[in-house]
């Protein structure tokens, strides 16, 4: 239960899970959850705090779907775009981990760790397209 609210089985808890999911790899917030969940229109609409009917009628003209439909996180991800223009990039991905939505985060681009490029541990070394790896 989240608040006083119950919790549906299809939707993330409102604190994404973030941290080690195997030996060595790390899993930033928001990318470790919902990537096989659905949403409902009201469930899209409370999390992205927006009328019920401007879901409705983003679902229609992306997808082509009706009022009663699911969509998945990918697709919520698009409904994000589309419904949430006025907000910022940061605020769009918070609604969406608020959805319980897969949420590939703009700042994993950089490369192995949360910073931007030259913020790195000395560590590490990007080579080019392959991989990091660790200095000896």
């Amino acid at each position: 239960m989240v608040g006083n609210a119950p919790h549906k089985q299809n939707q993330a808890p409102l604190s994404p899970s973030a941290g080690m999911t195997g030996p060595g790899e790390y899993t930033p917030a928001g990318e470790g959850q919902g990537e096989n969940a659905t949403f409902t229109a009201d469930q899209v609409a409370h999390a992205f705090d927006v009328e019920v009917d401007r879901v409705h009628h983003a679902m229609q003209g992306e997808f082509g779907l009706d009022a009663a439909a699911e969509v998945d996180s990918q697709q919520a991800q698009q409904l994000a775009e589309a419904i949430l223009t006025d907000r910022s990039i940061d605020l769009r991905q918070a609604a969406l981990m608020n959805l319980g939505a897969f949420t590939p985060r703009t700042d994993h681009d950089w490369g192995s760790g949360e910073t931007a490029p030259g913020e790195e541990s000395d560590r590490l070394e990007h080579r080019g397209t392959e991989s990091d790896e660790e200095r000896g």
